[in-house]
């Protein structure tokens, strides 16, 4: 598997824009949408040096295409209010502008600048942009392994006769949980799962044709989301390159004894008929934001990812980064070596907003050997751990 594609980022709805569900600004919710924009660009132009100009016009849609529709009539006084306050990314639609963006009537928001990204294009551009930079491939290599500390993992690249890595980065997502050493750390894991609806459906000549009213062009976003997108995933019972879907998502469910589910929790399909009573109300959500989903049929495909969640603050959920020390038996630590180790966590339901900002301040920081070149909000609940400890 390539890399990033069996991760929860490959499944996710790919909705990028810097506000919160109560329509404010985001932690670090700017910096992290321009810094995203710069990836996005950067995910483009491998894709085009590579030949697949296909990947490079699915990667992104055209700015202003996130709705959110106003469902209650306390949405309508929020959403008008908060389109007053924040006039550069927010736009209130009504009548017959919000039925041209929406294709169904109703009113509500329009998230100016915002965009919707195929996530699967995306993530091998961000791959294809690393090995096209170093030139020489062979600098930048990926092997799926499982470990359970990182001693392993140098001794890995030791005894495979090449020099052992200078710094060791735990960014593995849900997998963070395979590091019982970290179990201190104020985490959950939360898996969500998504419908995948056909967009389009055959006459009687097996001509594919958009059923009229479910011709959908934006992204509606309302706790759920309905996202219109292709499949690239190619079935056996059919040829076509790509598939125009309906992304229904999604459901949050919160894995108990999280250090204890690591084979569970892994990006992919959903292969076994399991949760029905949640995936009925995930379709009846869908369908009231999107009405005209109540025509289309049942979902062909449930795909599944399992992110790291943090505790929610004043600020919303904060990932966690920064340097950790993995010391004892369960942290791998032996005849005294030091392994320099970083984490990059709890990215949660907003990466998109934060991974780029964030990655290159980790970047940053690894590289003049200074943790507190991070934000201190993201250091924090490492330097109480360390307080903790000392006292």
């Amino acid at each position: 598997m390539a890399p990033g594609q069996a991760s929860a980022s490959a499944v996710a709805g790919g909705l990028l824009h810097p506000l919160t569900p109560k329509n404010r600004i985001i932690w670090s919710g700017l910096e992290g949408f321009e810094a995203t924009l710069r990836l996005v660009e950067a995910s483009k132009a491998a894709l085009l040096n590579a030949g697949d100009e296909a990947a490079a016009r699915r990667l992104h849609s055209s700015p202003g295409t996130i709705l959110r529709p106003a469902l209650i009539p306390q949405h309508v006084l929020n959403y008008q209010a908060a389109a007053a306050k924040l006039p550069e990314w927010l736009k209130w639609l009504e009548g017959e502008e919000w039925q041209c963006k929406a294709n169904n009537p109703g009113h509500g928001l329009l998230l100016r600048n915002s965009i919707v990204l195929s996530m699967p294009d995306y993530l091998r551009g961000l791959w294809l942009s690393l090995q096209q930079t170093h030139g020489n491939t062979t600098m930048l290599t990926w092997e799926q392994c499982t470990f359970s500390n990182a001693q392993a993992i140098k001794h890995k690249k030791k005894n495979a006769g090449a020099a052992a890595y200078d710094v060791i980065v735990l960014a593995s997502g849900a997998g963070i949980c395979s590091f019982p050493a970290l179990k201190h750390l104020p985490i959950e894991l939360v898996t969500g799962r998504t419908l995948l609806v056909d967009q389009e459906e055959e006459d009687k000549e097996g001509r594919e044709e958009s059923a009229a009213g479910t011709s959908l062009g934006s992204a509606l976003l309302c706790g759920e989301y309905v996202v219109p997108g292709v499949d690239l995933r190619r079935g056996e019972d059919w040829t076509k390159a790509e598939r125009r879907v309906l992304r229904c998502g999604s459901t949050k469910e919160y894995v108990k004894d999280p250090w204890g589910q690591v084979a569970k929790v892994k990006g992919g399909e959903e292969k076994e008929e399991k949760g029905e009573e949640k995936m009925r109300a995930l379709r009846e959500k869908a369908e009231r934001i999107y009405p005209p989903l109540k025509r289309r049929p049942a979902a062909y495909r449930i795909t599944t990812g399992t992110r790291v969640a943090t505790p929610r603050s004043d600020l919303g959920r904060v990932p966690i980064l920064g340097r950790v020390s993995l010391r004892g038996k369960e942290g791998g630590k032996e005849e005294g070596e030091e392994v320099e180790t970083w984490l990059y966590t709890g990215l949660g339901g907003r990466g998109l907003i934060h991974h780029a900002f964030l990655g290159a301040k980790l970047a940053e920081a690894i590289l003049m050997g200074d943790e507190t070149l991070l934000p201190f909000q993201v250091r924090a609940p490492l330097v109480k751990q360390r307080e903790k400890r000392f006292w």
